[in-house]
């Protein structure tokens, strides 16, 4: 009956189960009904989870900070100040699109007033240039680094004998309309406008700036803070969040307390020469859609500094979202502080601990059976699926999230690898199914640009390509980023689609490669287990025998560091040296070894499928990318794997205490039927609803969504998950569906 919302799953390679449907028949269950049914606390290297049990400062003395001034002032800004500072950011964000139009208004004008001086088709490919970075300055992932080669960071004008000419030039970007966008110097009589945002990069950045203010915040940043000698650098913190990620929270709290930029990013506001000495230190991403609590780090900072963010901002949200069945609002929580020695880095963490509830729960057989013995039916069902995840495991698939929303980043990653950016760059322009119209039409407009074009007069073509590019920009979605790289990088550049491709942000470029492995991995997996199956080790298996990855920060895909494999023999066979759990398959790349069996020569299948070799991932055209592979487990098996199952009669009703509500002693309101023989249920039949919450701690890169695929046996895409109903027949509209298919 699933089988229509299987197949996208089976398009990249998530086809087969560790368990067989006698140890595990499955069932199905709303996942993710409200935010608050997904609880993650991430696991720290050391072992601890981090979770939130009180809002209070542990610290009964904090370190003093002897220089702790603005510009040679005390900061004198309170509290109070500093969130109704919070809430009128987040109002003017509610006016984005009128201050877009007064920035396009303000370019239009200077244009005007540049093109007498430079020429009109100089005068619009700064203005250009300058619109890029406005679009793109709110999103620091797309700003190149300092002292990355990038020309697009700036437009040279061509040649200038005339030096008053030159004068006029800088006079009229010092001027009042300009300054708040732009820069200029001269190299060998060519002036260059750079885009404010780049004013550290500039060759000359400040030796020759007389302002006053400019010279005293430049001294300021010079001074040493002072802090105690005794007290290590870096404050660590437990981060609770509601329905928002961590990106999202990193910004925030560095926008309340004032933070100045991390000095590895657009390379200002320096302070002292440190890695993370500004923004905050995590070491893994945590999704939006859920309450997350993680270890972060600050440097030099207080608990008093932080426990603004415990601040109550409205009154009836004491508890989150997690007691109340409304929901959405964003909250951020601090607790636990200590000091230690080094800043949290991505990847330095063990895992994350998931408490996951999962609304009424369905079999196949519970159509027109009484109520308790419904309960007990579904009851025992849960118990099977979850003791067979412990004893079996999950195959360790990459989720559909690793294909980008549309499912299509792996067919950028092959373009890639076969060195043809053009057609890298029409798979991420092109329309994508289930778009809004609005998107679609933007993007079919960028597809049809050369229509009646003569495709041999290449000027013609460059030009349609610049015409339309500067049209499709302004009609793009605010979360575009890559499409709007491209374009923009068009608009100067025509025709050139490796520059296009490489304007996008390098976290992203490498995304496409990244998903190309994980297509990979996921074919091989799928191949490895049906035909060798998920329970014994085979000869040319490669098992992983050192893995020291977490020493070094590595999130389980990004690389080889203290990894260790070795090909199993038959003597390893006999002497049962090594089982399925240490079994690993190879993402493709150029520094791994491959398996010695017939899953090598899947994989050697596989590229030749797509027209590749592996020695396409030894050199690749964008040298800033380099993909030298990782060795991921065949079988992932869930720690500390519990479970618990609710009766309840409200399709929304809390199921699981958040750490919020933990903190507040709010209470639940539903049966627990774990312990069969304990429980009642008095409640009106047709009201009674079973649920389950189920917990376990899972390593970094292995996914809590295919751990439920296994437990449940139904599709993780959320087309599915759309159908399902939160009382009733949980799958009806599917059997619905299914019945009239056969008709």
């Amino acid at each position: 009956m699933t089988e229509k919302y299987d197949e996208t799953e089976r398009q990249m390679g998530i086809l087969a189960y560790a368990a067989s449907l006698e140890q595990n028949p499955g069932f199905a269950a709303v996942v993710k009904a409200r935010y608050s049914d997904f609880l993650v606390h991430e696991v720290g290297t050391d072992g601890k989870i981090a979770r939130l049990t009180s809002l209070e400062n542990n610290l009964p003395t904090a370190p003093k900070e002897e220089s702790k001034k603005r510009d040679g002032t005390e900061a004198e800004v309170s509290q109070e100040q500093d969130i109704k500072k919070a809430k009128i950011d987040v109002d003017n964000n509610a006016s984005i699109e009128s201050k877009v139009e007064d920035v396009t208004s303000a370019l239009k004008d200077i244009h005007l007033k540049l093109a007498p001086l430079v020429g009109d088709e100089a005068a619009e490919k700064a203005i250009s240039m300058l619109q890029h970075w406005e679009n793109l300055k709110s999103n620091e992932d797309s700003i190149p680094t300092k002292g990355t080669q990038d020309e697009s960071k700036y437009y040279t004008f061509p040649f200038i004998d005339d030096k008053q000419k030159r004068k006029d030039i800088h006079q009229l970007i010092k001027s009042d309309s300009v300054k708040p966008f732009a820069l200029a110097d001269t190299e060998e009589k060519k002036v260059r406008i750079w885009h404010r945002i780049f004013e550290s990069h500039m060759p000359n950045y400040g030796k020759f700036v007389k302002d006053p203010e400019f010279q005293k915040r430049k001294e300021a940043r010079k001074k040493k803070m002072e802090w105690p000698k005794d007290t290590p650098d870096y404050l660590q913190f437990v981060l609770y969040k509601e329905n928002i990620d961590t990106g999202t929270a990193a910004k925030d709290i560095s926008r309340i307390l004032r933070l100045p930029q991390k000095t590895n990013k657009w390379g200002r506001n320096k302070g002292p020469k440190l890695p993370g000495t500004g923004g905050l230190g995590y070491g893994g991403m945590k999704d939006k859609r859920g309450c997350t609590t993680q270890f972060c780090t600050l440097y030099r900072k207080t608990p008093e500094d932080l426990m603004i963010l415990n601040k109550e901002r409205t009154n009836d949200r004491k508890q989150g979202g997690g007691n109340s069945k409304s929901g959405g609002n964003a909250i951020m929580r601090v607790g636990h502080f200590s000091y230690v020695n080094r800043e949290l880095r991505l990847g330095q963490l063990s895992g994350n601990r998931f408490d996951i509830v999962l609304r009424n729960v369905c079999i196949d057989s519970n159509t027109d059976t009484p109520k308790e013995q419904r309960i007990t039916q579904i009851a025992s069902t849960l118990k099977k699926a979850a003791t067979s995840m412990k004893n079996t495991g999950f195959i360790n698939y990459f989720g559909m999230q690793r294909f980008g929303k549309f499912y299509d980043t792996h067919l950028v990653g092959i373009s890639i690898l076969k060195g043809d950016f053009e057609e890298a760059c029409n798979i991420i322009m092109r329309p994508k199914e289930g778009e809004n119209e609005k998107s679609i039409s933007t993007r079919k407009k960028w597809e049809c640009r050369f229509e009646g074009v003569d495709m041999n007069d290449e000027n013609a073509v460059e030009n349609a390509e610049i015409e339309c590019a500067n049209t499709v920009r302004k009609e793009l979605g605010r979360f575009m980023n890559c499409e709007t790289s491209i374009v923009s990088s068009l608009s100067r550049n025509p025709r050139d689609y490796k520059k296009a491709f490489g304007s996008i942000a390098k976290h992203m470029r490498s995304m496409f490669l990244h998903a190309y492995q994980s297509y990979l991995w996921n074919k091989a997996a799928s191949y490895r287990t049906s035909d060798g199956g998920s329970r014994y080790v085979r000869v040319g298996d490669l098992v992983l025998v050192a893995d020291a990855s977490e020493e070094h920060g590595g999130n389980g895909t990004s690389g080889l560091k203290g990894k260790e494999v070795h090909s199993v023999t038959q003597d390893d066979i006999e002497a049962c040296k090594f089982s399925m759990t240490d079994v690993v398959i190879p993402l493709v790349g150029s520094k791994i070894e491959y398996p010695t069996d017939s899953t090598g020569d899947m994989i050697d299948e596989l590229l030749e499928k797509d027209g590749l070799t592996k020695e396409d991932f030894e050199k690749i055209g964008d040298r800033e990318l380099a993909v030298g592979g990782d060795y991921r487990k065949v079988i992932c098996k869930p720690a500390d794997i519990d479970f618990e199952i609710k009766v309840y009669t409200d399709p929304l009703q809390p199921l699981v205490k958040t750490d919020l509500m933990n903190v507040h002693n709010a209470d639940l309101d539903c049966v627990d039927m774990t312990d069969e023989s304990s429980a009642t249920f008095d409640d009106d039949e047709a009201k009674a609803i079973v649920g389950m919450k189920i917990g376990f701690t899972l390593p970094p890169s292995s996914y809590a969504t295919i751990a439920l695929r296994e437990l449940t046996r139904r599709p993780t895409s959320s087309q599915y998950q759309s159908e399902l109903k939160l009382e009733g027949d949980c799958e009806e509209k599917i059997h619905q569906s299914h019945g009239a298919s056969k008709e």
